[in-house]
């Protein structure tokens, strides 16, 4: 199977995996401050180290917009190239990378979250959104992920 039908494969089953879970249900209890405000900083093995990972963006009213910018630095010894970057259908990327980073740049991935397209309570988990790299995992062959994540409380 060559990369672009890999490409197709991995894209289809993220798809699929972010449109389930952005339709289930949770039943889990609330717990407050699950995620601190800044989140540290995460160092990956692709060499993709966000400011900030996962991004509590507070209280929203249900029908708003807001607009979340990650950053990262290419602490690697390679140029990062990504393949696509996945969402749910609440979440609309504004803004990536389509050329290559080099070791030791700064790269931008900017999102705009649709709070009208999220029931009330579904504000228990946080929202991923999933960075498939042009890299490939040299153990399974398959596209290095990347995630990074918002999390946020509907207004009551």
């Amino acid at each position: 199977m060559d990369f672009h039908h890999k490409m197709k494969y991995v894209f289809l089953l993220a798809i699929s995996i972010n449109f389930v879970a952005c339709a289930q249900k949770n039943v889990a209890p609330i717990i407050e401050n699950a995620v601190p405000k800044e989140a540290p900083a995460k160092i990956s093995k692709s060499g993709m180290t966000f400011d900030q990972s996962t991004i509590d963006i507070g209280t929203i009213k249900r029908g708003e917009f807001t607009e979340i910018e990650y950053t990262f630095t290419n602490t690697g010894t390679e140029e990062i190239a990504i393949a696509q970057v996945s969402t749910c259908d609440c979440t609309e990327v504004l803004k990536r990378p389509y050329l290559p980073i080099k070791p030791g740049a700064k790269g931008t991935i900017k999102v705009k979250f649709d709070s009208s397209k999220k029931e009330l309570g579904d504000d228990v988990d946080p929202v991923d959104i999933d960075i498939w790299l042009e890299k490939e995992d040299p153990v399974t062959g398959m596209p290095v992920l990347e995630q990074i994540a918002y999390t946020f409380k509907f207004e009551l």
